[in-house]
């Protein structure tokens, strides 16, 4: 009992550590953006266009839920890096949301086994102590 006990303490800290690194990330101030970039590649319709012989035109679109519905922008060229960032800010910020709720199950688990082999625990004692007084009966 008692090796299980300090192995059930050994993996709640090993699990607590983790949290500062997540309190990180949400704790910083970068702006946050939920959204995706990524390449779109589309023919334009001029018949004698290369994107008619199959070399299609590419541009990187913005795909985000902006005014309560899914929209599609293309941000100009020079605003990609600041756009990237923003979805990257994002996308750690959600990432890092999962593993806290992955560490909260975890813990919640450990010590919910920490409970149940302390009240073991306890009540071995008990029941210890019980056996080494004299018996005596409860009075109604």
């Amino acid at each position: 009992m008692p090796r299980e006990l300090s192995a059930l303490r050994s993996q709640l800290l090993a699990v607590q550590q983790q949290l500062p690194e997540l309190l990180d990330v949400f704790l910083g101030r970068e702006p946050l953006l939920p959204g995706s970039l990524y390449l779109l590649r589309r023919r334009c319709g001029k018949p004698h266009c290369r994107c008619a012989d199959g070399e299609l035109h590419a541009s990187t679109v913005l795909s985000y839920r902006g005014q309560g519905r899914p929209q599609n922008i293309t941000p100009a060229p020079e605003h990609l890096p600041a756009v990237r960032q923003l979805t990257e800010e994002y996308r750690r910020f959600r990432q890092a949301r999962t593993q806290l709720l992955r560490l909260q199950r975890q813990l919640l688990t450990l010590i919910d086994r920490l409970e149940a082999a302390r009240v073991q625990a306890g009540q071995q004692r008990f029941e210890q102590l019980r056996s080494a007084t004299s018996p005596t009966r409860s009075r109604r």
